[in-house]
């Protein structure tokens, strides 16, 4: 799988604390629920009710998350 041009990223719910150093500042909700083991589906859900597990931006009709709030929540440090 694709993040951006030319980064893959590891299969749902298989990231490690290194695949998620390596991510750019910001990443899109299908990445984010990846990492956080959750289909794109049920991270639309939570981020259109505010309940996203972290700050999710909304840009336009898309939404990024910052990578610096999954690492904090998931106790990695940068």
């Amino acid at each position: 799988r694709r993040v951006g041009t030319g980064v893959t990223r590891p299969a749902r719910g298989q990231w490690t604390a290194d695949a998620l150093r390596n991510l750019p500042l910001t990443v899109d909700l299908a990445t984010a629920g990846s990492v956080l083991n959750m289909g794109l589906t049920k991270a639309r859900v939570l981020a259109q009710a505010g309940e996203f597990p972290v700050k999710v931006i909304k840009h336009g009709d898309r939404y990024v998350v910052p990578t610096a709030a999954l690492r904090e929540l998931l106790g990695v440090s940068a």
